[in-house]
């Protein structure tokens, strides 16, 4: 029995529907995979990079080994000594610098490096610095890291000449060993004539006691007393003041060896102000509103 054209159009209508259905049932599984993936994918980075648990880097500085320990372990962080150098501010062991720095935000298990102060102080060879003039001997302290103390005189045909160099108070012979930073007193020549040549008082204002310690030697003098205004309380405060007044005033002629009182402060605006330099006779250093900061 022959089919007929109205059944045949019929069974072709139904094949194309059966196929169009097909095709839409895979692309609905194949959209339904691509989003099951993108969604695994998003889950997996957020898993990877612990999404939203960033944590503040702590302030470090100035705490022992035990108690950077303890607070890494609270918020997750590791830490690793990278550096150890010596640091007159700071007591031994402690941290003296770290990165990244406090406040920083990172992942949990990120390693702070540190740099500690050393347990002892680094050493250095004393140079030799007979028969040097004072800039040059000046010179060779700085390039080991060690500076100049006390300057004083003594008669010797070598005028302004090392003829002695001392630390505590006895010689140092080239070669010692001595902890870096320590301040080595030198004895000059004073020549034949002694007692005549005088030098000029520098200025000082505006410069800090470091500065001033190397102009004054400079000009074969030494600093004196240290005395603060109030402002200075601490050994960091001294290496951030600077002096607003002196005595001897700049431009005395004064003998070689002789010290100048220096008064110094954190506060800028004294440096404006007319007491920048002090008269011998009516400005020695008094104890009523200041404070001697000789150990600084």
């Amino acid at each position: 029995m022959e089919e007929t054209p109205e059944k045949n159009n019929q069974e072709n209508t139904d094949d194309s529907r059966s196929q169009f259905l097909i095709l839409i049932r895979q692309l609905a599984i194949l959209i339904a995979v691509v989003v099951l993936f993108v969604v695994l994918i998003f889950v997996a980075l957020r898993i990877y990079t612990r999404h939203g648990q960033n944590v503040s880097v702590p302030e470090l500085r100035r705490l022992s080994l035990t108690e950077v320990k303890k607070i890494c372990d609270e918020r997750g962080l590791k830490f690793e000594i990278s550096d150890s150098v010596y640091s007159s501010n700071a007591a031994p062991g402690t941290v003296i610098d770290q990165t990244p720095p406090a406040t920083f935000k990172v992942k949990k298990e990120r390693t702070i490096f540190l740099t500690i102060k050393a347990y002892s102080v680094e050493q250095v060879a004393m140079p030799r610095l007979i028969d040097l003039s004072i800039k040059s001997a000046q010179a060779q302290l700085a390039t080991v890291g060690l500076g100049v103390g006390k300057i004083s005189y003594k008669p010797d045909i070598a005028r302004d000449a090392v003829i002695e160099q001392m630390f505590n108070g006895k010689p140092i012979p080239a070669g010692t060993r001595v902890a870096k930073g320590s301040l080595i007193d030198l004895v000059l020549g004073k020549g034949e004539d002694e007692g005549v040549t005088k030098t000029v008082v520098p200025d000082l204002k505006s410069y800090s006691l470091y500065t001033a310690g190397l102009v004054a030697a400079q000009n074969s003098l030494n600093i004196g007393a240290k005395i603060g205004d109030g402002t200075v309380k601490t050994q960091a405060d001294s290496l951030s003041a600077v002096i607003y007044k002196q005595s001897p005033a700049k431009g005395r002629m004064v003998l070689p060896g002789s010290e100048i009182d220096v008064w110094i402060t954190t506060d800028q605006s004294k440096l404006n102000n007319n007491e920048s330099v002090s008269d011998d006779s009516n400005n020695q250093p008094s104890q009523s509103d200041e404070e001697s900061l000789d150990d600084f």
